[in-house]
């Protein structure tokens, strides 16, 4: 029963670090950071694993204080320790799950930077509940404005267009097409397929993005061509979330330094710690130094190999990856793995 109960908090511990390393503030910041310095992937995915290392050491350092704090009361409670241990767990469950019934999920991400070019809108913009960085161009029809922007909300950049709040309708995919004329002459066709609400282009766009676009509209036997110009912005755009752990990691110009970069996300990780790994710490104060060395592996594992596989997947190009929903639901799963683990010492742990 001890093996298998200690299995059960390894395993448990494992899905809670493991979930919060993929809530997108602990790598789509990672992924902007990377789109904005130039970096390679592989030096984007070592600096995700250097930066949840300090994540990983903070939430260690915590979780001794637990540990140590446990094995000395254990030394006086006695035999009601594992009610008093399953009890703090039970709390602990009770307020994760209270937290998320009033809605406290966790911090949304939100990309910054944001500034005007010649009166079309660069930086930050809300379509539909996703926020992304881009740079949109608004385009008169003449019986409405559609929207051309290059979307790269942490996934490949490519051209978006949508309505800009007027009567104009969204055009067909099979009459739109958008050819970009480069400095260098080099020209490139985007054609379009449809999503919900917005039309967006098949191919990405290459770096850098400064050319002229062209946006033909067809209509039967005649067409219209609108013309707009895309200038590249040499600024990086860092994940800006609601959460204050994360506040004042805003570039609004140039980023001078990689290491400014790189200290800035592993400082703002570090001191973000991993919270909800805490009451697994004390599940496990009954298997002393050796439990917590045990888990304090589990939790390293589980937070930097999260972290590196969603920074990979998105840089990747998996576009569709869309874990907001575990920003909106992680105290509820804590509150629920907590609460168990509590209910699990008090009738089967000990």
């Amino acid at each position: 029963m001890t093996e298998a109960f200690f299995l059960s908090i390894v395993v448990t511990g494992f899905v809670v670090a493991f979930a919060h390393a993929a809530i997108p503030t602990h790598w789509l910041p990672f992924v902007a950071a990377g789109r904005g310095q130039r970096w390679s992937k592989t030096k984007a995915l070592l600096v995700v694993a250097f930066c949840g290392s300090g994540h990983v050491l903070f939430t260690t350092g915590l979780g001794i204080l637990v540990v140590w704090l446990g094995i000395e009361t254990s030394k006086w409670t006695g035999q009601i320790f594992p009610w008093i241990a399953g009890g703090a767990l039970i709390l602990f469950g009770i307020y994760y799950l209270a937290r998320q019934m009033r809605g406290g999920g966790h911090g949304h991400s939100h990309f910054g930077a944001g500034h005007s070019h010649d009166g079309d809108a660069h930086g930050a913009h809300d379509h539909g509940g996703h926020d992304h960085a881009s740079e949109t161009k608004r385009i008169d029809i003449g019986h409405g404005t559609l929207m051309l922007e290059v979307f790269e909300d942490g996934v490949p950049p490519r051209f978006r267009v949508r309505t800009g709040g007027t009567a104009a309708a969204l055009p067909s995919e099979k009459g739109l097409l958008v050819e970009t004329l480069r400095p260098d002459g080099a020209r490139q066709t985007f054609s379009f397929v449809a999503h919900d609400g917005f039309l967006e282009s098949v191919d990405e766009i290459p770096e850098p993005h400064e050319f002229t676009a062209t946006l033909s509209l067809s209509h039967g036997d005649h067409g219209h061509r609108y013309e707009v110009r895309f200038e590249e912005h040499e600024h990086a755009l860092i994940a800006q979330p609601a959460s204050t752990a994360w506040a004042g990691l805003r570039a609004p110009g140039i980023v001078k330094s990689d290491r400014a970069v790189i200290l800035g996300l592993f400082t703002l990780l570090t001191f973000s710690p991993c919270e909800g790994f805490l009451p697994v710490y004390l599940s496990g104060i009954k298997y002393g130094w050796t439990g917590f060395a045990v888990l304090s592996a589990v939790l390293a594992f589980a937070t930097i190999s999260g972290m590196v596989v969603f920074t990979w997947l998105t840089m990747s190009g998996m576009e569709r990856l869309r874990l907001g929903f575990l920003e909106r639901y992680e105290s509820g799963i804590l509150g629920a793995f907590i609460l168990l683990l509590g209910l699990g010492i008090i009738f089967f742990g000990f």
